[in-house]
């Protein structure tokens, strides 16, 4: 047998779980290029905050090994955390050539969780709470890993050098940290990719432009990291970020999206009280800032300059 009208309201969930899905695939999401994403089937997992076991010594011959310094004491936590909700359709929505507005409302709801893992992400890089390292507490060479840092050659630097030189505060080894992926917000966009693709520097006759980074002509920015994001959901104003790819944070999935729908029936007390149907969304996940030794982020509220 073919199809009828009888079939609509199952024709409709199917359609609403696909657009639900479509949607949430469709909406473009940055945190898998900079976070550690991994699978967790525990309430929470613990990381180890400090793990360097330092240079291994010479062990001569009939010696003994000596213990390596590792300190399992002090750890981050990052929980895990269901989040939705139910959206209420009602019959008059699907009977009365409302199609496409329920349709719609399919699409939302994927864009809407998948945007909800990404604002959750970003939110931990733009928090400055989560960044408690420090030269003079031994885990850098430079400075704080934040700072009202005006985006800027010299405030590059300063992030840089400060990823760069992070170690281990107990043994003082450093980490190797490599800083390769530059965050913004939209009002930094046109400078960064100035600063970071021109493969020449120049004055343009300001006389701030004396100052030149080893006395060329060539930029020494010039790929400096080899991914820069633009983001509408990265902080406010002038703020940015620069930190190595997934050792600062890290995303927990729990499970993958999720779509559950009621059913037209006498069994459903929704339909048969108000003849309406809900369709609950959810996703479950967790994030958190790992390591912000390999972070550094500027709350900068000023434009960026030339020098």
């Amino acid at each position: 047998g073919g199809l009828s009208t009888a079939n609509f309201p199952d024709l409709l969930r199917q359609g609403i779980q696909f657009d639900a899905f479509s949607g949430y695939n469709e909406m473009p999401v940055t945190y898998p290029l900079w976070a550690r994403v991994v699978d967790s089937n525990k309430q929470m997992e613990e990381y180890l905050k400090d793990a360097a076991l330092g240079i291994a010594p010479v062990v001569a011959e009939g010696e003994q090994y000596p213990e390596a310094p590792v300190n399992l004491n002090d750890g981050v936590k990052i929980t895990n955390h269901k989040r939705g909700y139910i959206v209420t359709v009602t019959e008059e929505m699907q009977k009365f050539d409302q199609v496409g507005k329920v349709r719609q409302l399919g699409d939302s709801i994927g864009r809407s969780l998948r945007l909800t893992e990404e604002q959750a992400a970003m939110d931990v890089l733009t928090t400055a709470g989560n960044y408690t390292r420090n030269s003079t507490t031994n885990d850098n060479d430079v400075g704080a890993n934040t700072a009202a840092t005006t985006l800027s050659p010299a405030g590059l630097i300063t992030a840089y050098t400060t990823i760069a030189t992070a170690k281990d505060r107990k043994t003082g080894v450093k980490l190797g940290a490599r800083p390769n992926v530059l965050i913004s917000g939209p009002l930094n966009q046109f400078y960064i990719q100035q600063l970071i693709r021109s493969t020449m520097t120049t004055g343009q006759g300001d006389a701030a432009a004396t100052v030149v980074y080893g006395g060329g002509v060539n930029n020494p920015f010039f790929s400096l990291v080899d991914t820069i994001i633009i983001s509408p959901y990265f902080g406010s104003s002038y703020q940015w970020a620069l930190l190595e790819r997934g050792r600062a944070v890290t995303f927990q999935r729990v499970e993958p999206m999720q779509i559950l729908n009621e059913s037209m029936s006498a069994a459903t007390s929704s339909y048969v009280n108000r003849d309406v149907i809900k369709y609950r969304g959810r996703t479950w996940f967790g994030v958190g800032m790992v390591d912000d030794r390999f972070a550094y982020f500027s709350s900068s509220t000023t434009a960026p300059t030339i020098v």
